[in-house]
């Protein structure tokens, strides 16, 4: 596609748009604006001027009309809002196509078809050509957070103050263009565009008044005026494009501070009244109040050209617009953001504005790439816990705090000591308290703690913490049970949060991730099986006698602190369909304190002792691991280990009871 340069052309006024630039085109030629995008190339099928045209121009366009326009391709891009894409992350989603309309550009905040204006900055600076085609309509005025002029300390305007339309909006019976009406010619770019009829079946003439001669006064007090243009003051900030690396660091370059306003003016419109506190006078209390009507009340006599909006929509009255994003900072924090008291204030609303709206409220408010404090908050909570279902970016891995400790620290069942030292509280208004409780507890507990430290919904937790999602699931509803009849759900999380503080206090903290990953198809050998029975009195060779098996079991429980039930031998034994009821048995008849003496008593003592050796020993392990080369794949770390000598064997003397590290035998 070749286009021959116009005649008279005009150079780009500054943040002048696409649109404002073929309208001054137009007016200097003296031609139709669609005549003028035919000869820049710029015409699509079907004879329209695309409106995606104002996001970005099309590859195969921007030369043809560079060349027309007397531009260059850099020129050519910046009359489009692709430069403000990466800093306004609502753009960099959006996705216009021939096919597509602009509701979902209009719901995701991401830019407006027709523009805010400001009636000084389209009459011109007074130079020559502005005072001759006037002054550019600019970008920014199509970005929704953009509801003031600084320059002249003025609200943008929406409509012409003579028939009421909004520029370049079109008609009903029109497919969403470029420019509205785009074959009406030798009207002045700053003249409404819009057709009204005469009533007396005439055709229908252009509104043609003078949008640059507009002075209205301004119905808000000073203060609520000042506190505007500070918002917007900051907002012109983080719009600045990042030219270098250097400029990295510059205000603007917050990813999350656009999405995080515009969740929280959502938040604003959806739970109000009760995010009124927010405002910060009655005049704009009044002004999200008359939106937030409008939005959910149909208008009684809607005119042709206008539509009914909707919660999702951004205010198109730039005052209503201002009141709106103004609360939402204040829900943010303003300019302290104060993660932690940013998620008490948010979590009420967005609990409000979930149970008033449909379900998928919640999930369509999550799409964004927000802030991980706003995640945490827009994320629902049942009974202390995520909730599972939801959109797939309610299943995200958010920590529910910021900890010092990793989900790998977590144990999957809460050492005996832990409990009891943090849990006296709790366990003191609890009755009945058995042996199968307290290990729903502790289970429980720490799903919790994983999900402070790495986030994600309880099944994510259950996951990672190689707890099956049943037993997992068995354990909150037991728990749940017992602390709502109590009402102790916040003395458990309590609780909980003390554990937390004392993992993040100790710098020395045991990787049991690791210890699992390690011991995931460890067996004891041979040899130390038959010195820690050394000296012992022979056991009756029943089905629940000690045997191998159930010391490996009884090891890995203690190292790992896992649930004996779950670990790789039963496991290893379900899977081959093979009975696991003798190993069960023998390992409950081991540990339980009626048979805690004689052999049994002191076998168990030499279990316990060959476990904090290994389980130094694994330490030791992971942390070469760890420094040095990749590790080996995930089941055969130990064994790998063992086979370099990086792990020495543990072995027993039997007569005298004591352990030492051997010289690096081959572990079975």
């Amino acid at each position: 596609m070749t286009a021959w340069p116009l005649a008279r052309a005009l150079s780009p006024l500054p943040e002048e748009s696409l649109p404002g630039l073929l309208l001054r085109l137009a007016y200097r030629t003296e031609r139709s604006p669609a005549r003028i995008a035919r000869l820049c190339g710029l015409i699509h099928r079907q004879n329209r001027l695309p409106g995606e045209y104002l996001f970005s121009l099309p590859a195969d366009r921007i030369r043809p009309f560079a060349s027309a326009a007397r531009l260059n391709a850099q020129e050519a891009n910046a009359l489009t809002l692709s430069p403000f894409a990466a800093v306004y992350p609502p753009l960099a989603s959006a996705r216009t196509d021939g096919s597509r309309n602009t509701t979902a550009v209009r719901k995701s905040w991401a830019a407006s078809m027709f523009s805010r204006y400001c009636a000084a900055c389209l009459s011109g600076d007074g130079s020559p050509v502005q005072t001759l085609y006037g002054g550019p309509w600019k970008l920014r005025w199509h970005l929704p957070v953009s509801y003031a002029c600084l320059t002249h300390r003025t609200l943008l305007s929406h409509t012409c103050p003579n028939c009421g339309g909004t520029p370049n909006r079109p008609t009903n019976t029109e497919r969403q263009g470029l420019i509205t009406h785009r074959t009406t010619t030798g009207l002045h770019p700053a003249q409404c565009r819009r057709l009204l009829p005469d009533g007396h079946g005439a055709p229908a003439a252009p509104c043609a008044a003078r949008l640059d001669h507009d002075r209205r006064a301004e119905p808000l007090s000073e203060a609520d005026m000042a506190l505007m243009f500070a918002l917007q003051h900051r907002i012109d900030q983080h719009l600045m494009p990042v030219r270098s690396d250097a400029d990295a660091g510059h205000v603007g370059s917050d990813p999350s501070f656009f999405p995080d306003l515009i969740i929280a003016a959502h938040l604003i419109r959806l739970s109000w009244p009760d995010s009124a506190p927010y405002t910060t006078s009655t005049s704009m209390a009044d002004l999200i109040d008359g939106h937030v009507s409008s939005a959910v009340t149909p208008r009684r006599t809607p005119e042709p050209a206008r539509r009914t909006p909707t919660v999702w929509d951004a205010p198109e009255v730039p005052a209503e617009c201002a009141a709106v994003l103004l609360a939402a900072d204040n829900l943010l924090g303003r300019e302290e953001r104060d993660d932690a008291g940013m998620t008490e204030r948010v979590r009420p609303l967005a609990a409000s504005a979930f149970s008033r709206h449909p379900a998928n409220t919640g999930a369509a408010l999550r799409r964004m790439h927000v802030s991980p404090s706003m995640a945490r908050a827009l994320l629902g909570r049942a009974q202390g816990f995520y909730r599972a279902g939801g959109h797939r970016h309610a299943r995200q891995s958010l920590p529910s705090r910021e900890s010092c400790f990793q989900i790998g620290h977590v144990p999957a069942l809460l050492p005996q000591e832990w409990l009891s030292a943090h849990f006296g509280d709790l366990l003191s208004h609890w009755t009945h308290l058995t042996d199968w409780r307290m290990r729903h507890l502790r289970r429980v507990a720490t799903l919790k703690l994983a999900e402070m430290s790495g986030g994600g919904t309880w099944p994510d937790c259950a996951k990672a913490l190689d707890i099956p999602w049943n037993t997992a699931q068995q354990s909150l509803t037991v728990i749940r049970q017992e602390l709502n009849s109590r009402e102790l759900w916040p003395e458990f999380e309590r609780s909980v949060e003390s554990v937390a503080i004392h993992m993040d206090q100790h710098t020395d903290r045991v990787h049991y991730g690791r210890r699992r990953e390690l011991l995931s198809t460890w067996q004891i050998p041979a040899d130390d099986w038959t010195e820690l029975c050394c000296g012992l009195p022979r056991f009756r060779q029943g089905a629940t006698s000690p045997s191998r098996d159930t010391a490996t079991v009884l090891i890995w429980t203690q190292v790992t602190q896992g649930d004996h039930l779950h670990s790789p031998s039963l496991g290893a034994m379900r899977e081959s369909s093979c009975s696991t009821e003798g190993l069960v048995g023998s390992i409950n008849q081991l540990r339980t304190p009626v048979n805690r003496k004689g052999s049994k008593r002191e076998l168990l003592l030499r279990i316990d002792t060959y476990s904090h050796l290994l389980a130094a020993a694994c330490d030791r392990t992971a942390a070469s691991l760890q420094a040095g080369s990749p590790p080996p794949r995930a089941g055969n770390l130990l064994r790998g280990a063992v086979e370099r000598k990086a792990l020495p064997r543990i072995t027993l003397v039997a007569e005298s009871f004591s352990l030492r590290e051997g010289d690096g035998d081959k572990a079975e």
